[in-house]
């Protein structure tokens, strides 16, 4: 793992992170895959870490399901509380709001369309007052947003509800376990198009780490970010 971590680091060092990180994107993207992901490398990095749960758009395959363990493994979890956890109502905790304001780096799981963005209309005046970046998690194998125009319109949409500016985009081609190099390589040609044509910055290609040499061979012209699943589906669950 260590190997990973170090890759990680390096990634990290190539921006500019804001105190609050909120991580959007249509349903499959990854997002929250690639959320988890960058809470561990700043945790590697000896940060304390705050991840709060406000995607409303998909409620039953989100950190809900794994928060017991997050908490295990030393990060602080605020999750919709008491009958909302399982709603998709756009409800913010009161938690959420002090939790922008104290100390240390807080990463937001946000729903990732329209009614997604809707949360973040509650912590725009927190989030204002505090250095933040938002990231866009793209997966072009993914309905709606196949195309870069498709890619686009949502990103207008996001901002135009949340009141706030994407900083950056996270590519992520996928097609879950049947996953191929050439799928990655194909999905991050339109991301990097889709980037370069509107002059928003593309921060990662990310890939998982058995594909993650591969990848590198191919494209040399991304920071490639390895990627380590740290959430299971039902049925693979019940294989662990």
């Amino acid at each position: 793992m260590l190997i990973w971590d170090n890759i990680r680091h390096e990634a990290l060092k190539k921006y500019r992170w804001g105190k609050i990180i909120a991580v959007t994107g249509r349903l499959g993207s990854g997002k929250t895959e690639f959320l988890l992901n960058l809470a561990s490398a700043f945790k590697a990095k000896g940060e304390e870490i705050t991840i709060v749960d406000v995607d409303i758009t998909n409620p039953y395959f989100c950190l809900r399901d794994i928060a017991s363990t997050l908490q295990k493994e030393g990060y602080k979890v605020i999750t919709p509380p008491g009958e909302t956890k399982w709603s998709d109502l756009p409800l913010v905790s009161a938690e959420v709001h002090n939790a922008i304001m104290d100390n240390g780096r807080v990463l937001l799981d946000i729903g990732g369309d329209e009614k997604g963005a809707l949360a973040l209309t509650q912590l725009l005046p927190e989030i204002e007052q505090q250095d933040h970046t938002v990231l866009y998690v793209v997966n072009p194998f993914r309905p709606m947003s196949s195309t870069e125009e498709e890619i686009e319109k949502l990103k207008q949409n996001i901002e135009n509800v949340s009141g706030l500016s994407i900083d950056g985009v996270i590519c992520n081609p996928h097609l879950g376990n049947d996953t191929a190099v050439e799928n990655v390589v194909s999905g991050y040609e339109v991301v990097r198009n889709y980037s370069m044509r509107d002059q928003i910055p593309l921060y990662y290609l990310s890939t998982t780490t058995s594909n993650y040499d591969e990848v590198a061979e191919r494209v040399r012209d991304a920071v490639i970010w390895p990627l380590t699943r740290k959430i299971l589906m039902p049925w693979e669950r019940s294989e662990v």
